[in-house]
């Protein structure tokens, strides 16, 4: 399509006021994805755009008739990933086929923005940048306006040609479309339209300081900290160097004090990874997503200092960064550099490879490091192989590296691959130190199979089936363990659905005896799930699963229930209760990390008076330790979504095991982050 310039910018405002954009051509003919792959979409959608010296401006204008209601309950920023009605504007501002932003809006205006990358396989939803939105209700249905400020974005100025797209979600048939015609699968930015005419700033809006003040006040068992009243500041600064580059730096950022990490039934016996919310990593932290991750942000607690160079040039995406952590006495970690260098080249039609060098040094000359390659080669619409070699010191290399290779064939329909991974004894002692990685000392194989079938005309809507299967043995080549994953599910037309799991693994874990001699421990684990739910592809939902089985020689049942619901105009409402029952509970097994016994209640209460202005209650309940978790937000972006204002309160009770005593902490946490733009 062609775009052109608005001599008159349009209103933001969710209205198309008379004569904003008649003048503009409009692209329409959506095609759908599900459920009739290659079919018209069942409702019209038309989208107009157009451009000035400050922004892109895109409008959607969406039919919906009373067969298919508006449905729409999501109000939380950057939650708008499914489950309600929405749009979606696709930018491919290099034109490159492989990497785009990503902005979503539902019917009520909740903004999401992503960064997405690998042609649509990555996407980056921790990711944030500045843009307007605004929705509103028609005679005919509802429509949607957005302006993204060529400040927010990074392009190569001297380009005319940007790669798009647009997508439209329409729960109540469960049906997603496309503007540039049949997709293999969502988010493919290779298979997207062009957007010729663009004229673009060359030099975009130069600095932004972010800026925060805090003011904490504990009162803790735990921190040993009473009535203590604790001011802070820093702040992050952004530098767009040119168009295509730009220039991060951060001061003493807070880590993690506004949102907390959701409690997690982990049955695995592993780590957890929890995404990263500060400022400093969103830009570019998509690069790193790799299976295998040499560098995990969440590795570095709290900062002294840190700077950043990303960008992309003549097909070379990067990320260069070092980082000072401040030291930790409570765990013993001194205080230590972290130096990362992440690259990637565009290669083929829509396809990369990338290099990673990873360091972390500190004051008493220990250091360790890793390094690697890794690659995406999209051969066709559907064929992708993967690969990733790494290796680490200090230490025998052998011992310290390790990779994969990956052929997949998939779209939205379906997914089958064959991956081999070959991971070195030692490799996660170095690749822990800063990255990610559950386990080594393994050969692996594994193969996943899944597909869903769509029906017409018939009382089912659709059924998945999933095949997982994997086998790993040790480096000595002794077997280690295997697994296998069967999982059913059947959703109806009318959205009631039920699925069945099934989890088989055998697994076999280094330990040591009372006389420190090796030994092995074998567990046969497995599991069967029943889950029936309701409406489970909206927002608005709520299900029910009961499961049975053993787990690390213990046997176990679970029950869960959830229930999200809109109870009023602004107030949400979300509910999830898990009763776990193990046999024996007081199991405890070197090197495993157990869950136990417990009845674990969720309760969290939304209330927007607008997008922008909230009061959040969040409370978690754990039977096993008696603890009583409860949180309060209020939460108003100013100046969205930097620009803010919270003011929270925390409150953990709870009762240690191990030293028979109950420990409280309570602390009290108002933050101020104000943007100031040059």
């Amino acid at each position: 399509m062609q775009i052109s310039y608005a001599a008159t910018p349009p209103q933001i405002d969710g209205l198309f006021s008379p004569g904003e954009w008649d003048a503009f051509q409009p692209a329409s003919g959506f095609i759908q994805m599900e459920p009739d792959k290659g079919q018209d979409a069942t409702e019209i959608t038309q989208v107009y755009t157009s451009f000035d010296s400050s922004n892109i401006y895109v409008a959607f204008s969406c039919t919906q008739g009373s067969s298919n209601p508006i449905m729409a309950n999501i109000q939380t920023r950057d939650r708008v990933t499914g489950g309600d009605d929405a749009v979606i504007l696709i930018l491919d501002t290099y034109g490159d086929k492989r990497s785009a932003y990503g902005f979503t809006v539902n019917p009520l205006g909740t903004q999401t923005d992503y960064k997405i990358t690998d042609d649509g396989r990555n996407i980056n939803h921790e990711w944030d940048t500045e843009w307007e939105a605004a929705a509103g209700r028609s005679d005919a249905g509802w429509v949607c306006e957005m302006a993204i400020p060529f400040g927010s974005i990074k392009y190569r100025a001297s380009d005319e040609v940007w790669g798009i797209n647009f997508g439209r979600i329409l729960i109540s048939n469960l049906e997603t479309s496309w503007w540039s015609g049949e997709m293999a699968d969502n988010f493919r930015i290779s298979q997207g339209g062009s957007l010729s005419g663009m004229q673009v700033p060359a030099k975009p809006k130069r600095l932004m300081l972010f800026p925060y003040v805090s003011l904490r006040y504990e009162n803790s068992d735990i921190t040993g900290q009473y009535n203590k009243l604790k001011p802070d500041a820093g702040g992050d600064i952004l530098v767009n160097l040119s168009s295509n580059f730009s220039l991060n730096a951060t001061i003493n950022p807070d880590f993690a004090s506004v949102e907390g990490d959701l409690v997690k039934i982990d049955l695995s016996g592993w780590e957890v990874n929890f995404p990263d919310k500060r400022l400093f990593f969103q830009e570019g932290n998509e690069m790193f997503a790799m299976r295998y991750r040499p560098f995990y942000s969440r590795r570095i607690g709290d900062i002294n200092y840190g700077l950043k160079f990303t960008g992309k040039a003549g097909g070379y995406a990067m990320n260069i960064l070092n980082v000072m952590s401040t030291e930790n006495t409570e765990r013993g970690l001194p205080a230590a550099f972290y130096t990362v260098a992440r690259v990637k080249k565009d290669i083929f039609k829509s396809s990369t490879i990338g290099a990673i060098l990873v360091d972390k040094s500190d004051f008493d000359t220990t250091y360790t490091r890793s390094f690697g390659l890794d690659w995406i080669l999209n051969p066709g619409e559907r064929w992708k192989i993967s690969g990733q070699l790494l290796g680490s010191y200090p230490g025998d290399l052998l011992k310290h590296s390790g990779g994969f290779l990956r052929v997949a064939h998939e779209s939205n329909k379906h997914h089958v691959h064959l991956r081999y991974t070959l991971l070195g004894e030692n490799l996660a002692d170095n690749i822990n130190q800063t990255g990610f990685l559950r386990d080594d000392d393994r050969h692996e194989l594994d193969a996943d199979l899944s597909y869903t079938f769509w029906f017409n005309e018939s009382f089912m809507r659709y059924i998945r089936i999933f095949f997982g299967n994997k086998v790993f043995w040790g480096i000595d080549g002794k077997l280690r363990g295997y697994n296998f994953r069967d999982n059913i599910r059947f959703y109806l037309v009318n959205n009631f659905s039920y699925r069945f799991y099934f989890d088989y693994s055998y697994q076999i874990r280094r330990s040591s005896d009372a006389s420190g001699q090796p030994t092995d421990l074998h567990f046969y684990n497995y599991f069967l799930e029943n889950e029936l739910g309701y409406n489970t592809d909206a927002s608005s939902n709520a299900s029910l699963s009961f499961t049975t089985g053993r787990n690390f020689n213990r046997n176990m049942k679970i029950l869960r229930g959830g229930v999200a619901l809109q109870a009023l105009d602004g107030l949400t409402v979300k509910y999830n209760i898990s009763w776990l029952d193990f046999k024996p509970d007081t199991l405890s097994i070197p090197g495993i990390r157990l869950e136990h016994s417990t009845l674990l209640n969720i309760l969290t209460l939304d209330y927007y008076f607008t997008n922008d202005l909230w009061i959040r209650v969040f409370g978690q309940h754990n039977s096993y330790d008696k603890r009583v978790y409860l949180y309060g937000q209020f939460g108003w972006r100013f100046k969205p979504p930097f620009g803010a204002l919270y003011l929270i309160y925390a409150g953990d009770n709870y009762f240690n095991h191990f030293e028979k005593r109950y420990y409280d902490h309570r602390t009290i946490f108002l933050k101020l982050t104000y943007p100031i733009g040059f």
